[in-house]
């Protein structure tokens, strides 16, 4: 329900009862203007394959790495396209506040973006991975958007969604292709869809990807809807015209946009003028930079639009991506970051975060200090004038300060575990090979991946400011510690050398994990041998 207040303002404080006030103090309370807030979401976009995030990229080291057949190429030109993708998200990085240093709650998408939406860790209510997400965030927990809805913020969930519980219909069979995008409906059961979770505006697809073209699966507000031409374009219009909406209604407006890509696959090219752009020898690196370049057209006009109507100094902007990059993508990849999407070393969580918010924050600043997804819902609440209620049990930490050059750590901890879904990995190279070749119709045999989630063994990690220390259920019993901050590739096992770090850092996963439920879908066998481990 929308609260009608004044054109973005609230009144910031408490005021006590009359009878127990003075004057005085009664008139303390005063108007603070609220920020529109616009959180961009990316879909495996890898911590390297953006301009302002290939600093510190060594070519000689990485070039080393294995990389896929199907976006294999000169690195140099898989370089050059991935420093061109995002023209309008390195203008925000120059004039906001980069931080080199941020991790997302989970290396999969569901419990990532619950992560976001919640303002927790996932595994507080048994979320793990994308096994338990197919289950939705629990109806007892309360998400930004409810909260910022109460506040008389418009609210909008505009692309991926993946936090409700769902169940799935098909195309007809005649109409199918071999992508699962072109023909798998996934349905929101009821209470879970975007729009009864505190969003007054929905237009989503629920799970996984969605088709580039003519996709079947969107919903606006909790209906099917027709969704032709190119889905990116399409999300950026949504978002244009909620933005419009609210600025009518004179409300602050909080939008969720996720965008498709760069998920893959990504077996239709992108609208031309995109594919121009970009010639690396190698068609599937086009068009994957391509696709990248369209959403970044699609943000460039909505900050022309905020521009246009006089909000772009008062929108808050985060930008990031909700896990590391998979295997089959091209170069950079995830950098020197060891390991993709699915797996807890660093290239699976580790992602580009940006924080905008013209005027208000300094511009073309970069941060180390490890920061969390999670802090994104305190953050914003607290530029809004919001508070939170101790009942939604919140994980993530207020960054403003941070943001804003203040030294401090909001974390001394961050804590992962879930299976090591080796799915994304280099090692499941032979899947993927015979993947694309059969969706191209190349081969009619389909084998199954070996590593999905539900297959895959469990692993835990925990990261301070510079150490990580990482252990999988693979019956050796051992544990891995890396100096990450100079060992971004955890390449070095210092286990042996530093037994007193291995042991803080042990125990201080255990204090996390031990009052965490088991997972409501994933691996409910393999939860106490994770416990167990960190005792």
């Amino acid at each position: 329900m929308n609260l009608l207040l004044p054109k973005k303002t609230i009144l910031a404080g408490f005021v006590a009862a009359a009878c127990a006030v003075t004057p005085t103090l009664s008139q303390a309370a005063e108007k603070v203007e609220q920020p529109n807030v616009l959180l961009i979401v990316m879909d495996d976009l890898g911590s390297a394959q953006l301009d302002f995030a290939l600093d510190n990229i060594n070519k000689n080291e990485l070039v080393k790495r294995p990389v896929p057949a199907r976006y294999d190429g000169d690195f140099d030109q898989l370089y050059d396209a991935a420093k061109r993708s995002m023209p309008n998200i390195t203008q925000l990085a120059n004039e906001g506040v980069r931080m080199t240093n941020a991790y997302v709650a989970t290396p999969v998408c569901g419990p990532s973006r619950a992560g976001m939406m919640t303002g927790r860790f996932p595994h507080s209510f048994g979320t793990y991975s994308n096994d338990d997400a197919k289950l939705g965030i629990p109806l007892d927990i309360k998400l930004l958007p409810a909260l910022m809805n109460e506040n008389g913020y418009a609210t909008a969930n505009i692309g991926k969604y993946h936090n409700a519980k769902v169940r799935k219909e098909f195309i007809p069979k005649d109409e199918q292709s071999r992508d699962y995008h072109d023909n798998q409906i996934s349905l929101a059961e009821p209470g879970y869809g975007p729009e009864e979770r505190g969003f007054d505006y929905s237009y989503s697809y629920y799970v996984s990807g969605a088709a580039l073209y003519n996709s079947p699966t969107v919903f606006r507000n909790g209906k099917s809807a027709p969704a032709p031409g190119y889905l990116t374009y399409n999300l950026t219009n949504e978002a244009i015209q909620f933005i419009e909406k609210a600025d009518k209604e004179k409300q602050p407006f909080f939008i969720n946009l996720a965008y498709s890509v760069p998920h893959i696959p990504l077996e239709q090219p992108a609208p031309a003028k995109f594919m121009e752009r970009f010639n690396t020898g190698n068609l599937e690196v086009d068009k994957y930079y391509a696709h990248v370049n369209a959403s970044d057209e699609g943000i460039g006009k909505i900050i022309d639009k905020l521009k246009e109507m006089g909000e772009y100094e008062n929108t808050l902007i985060f930008f990031l991506s909700d896990n590391g990059a998979v295997h089959e993508s091209p170069m950079p990849m995830n950098g020197m970051d060891r390991a993709f999407k699915g797996q807890r070393y660093r290239g699976g969580v580790h992602v580009p975060f940006i924080a905008h918010w013209k005027g208000h924050l300094p511009e073309g600043r970069s941060d180390n200090t490890m920061i969390s997804a999670m802090d994104i819902l305190p953050t914003a609440l607290a530029a809004a004038g919001i508070k939170i209620p101790t009942e939604m049990k919140v994980d993530g930490k207020d960054i403003m300060p941070l943001l804003k050059g203040k030294a401090e750590q909001p974390h001394p901890y961050l804590y992962w575990a879930g299976p090591r879904a080796l799915h994304y990995d280099s090692s499941n190279a032979d899947f993927w090979s015979n993947y694309w070749k059969w969706i191209t119709y190349e081969t009619n045999e389909f084998i199954p991946s070996p590593y999905i989630e539900k297959h895959s063994k469990g692993e835990w990690a925990i990261k301070d400011q510079n150490w990580s220390l990482h252990y999988y259920d693979d019956g050796k019993g051992e544990y891995e510690l890396y100096n990450y901050a100079k060992d971004p590739a955890e390449s070095k096992n210092l286990a042996k050398q530093y037994p007193e770090k291995v042991k803080e850092l042990k125990m201080a996963f255990y204090d996390w994990i031990k009052t965490k439920p088991a997972p409501i879908a994933w691996g409910q066998d393999r939860y106490q041998i994770l416990t167990d481990s960190a005792k």
